[in-house]
């Protein structure tokens, strides 16, 4: 393999992802809000947990689930687009 083609490839891989970015940047700025969300979720969970642990165990769980659904929505918006 050619340093050339290395480059290339690399370049074409940044052209893919800022053309990506340029054209569903409302949609994944949309999904970031609610990966943030159950990030947000998650900590506060953590945090409480001594307080009350039912709530903490819904913390954790909601933010979980909302975080990792928020990751594959916004890998396949990021590969496949709106139409997915």
């Amino acid at each position: 393999m050619n340093i050339n083609d290395m480059f290339e490839r690399i370049a074409w891989i940044v052209r893919f992802t800022l053309t990506s970015i340029e054209i569903k940047w409302p949609i994944l700025l949309f999904e970031s809000i609610f990966l943030i969300g159950g990030i947000m979720l998650v900590i506060t969970g953590i945090k409480i947990r001594r307080q009350s642990m039912i709530s903490a165990i819904m913390n954790v769980v909601l933010g979980s689930v909302i975080t990792l659904s928020t990751l594959y929505l916004l890998f396949v918006t990021f590969l496949f687009g709106y139409n997915s």
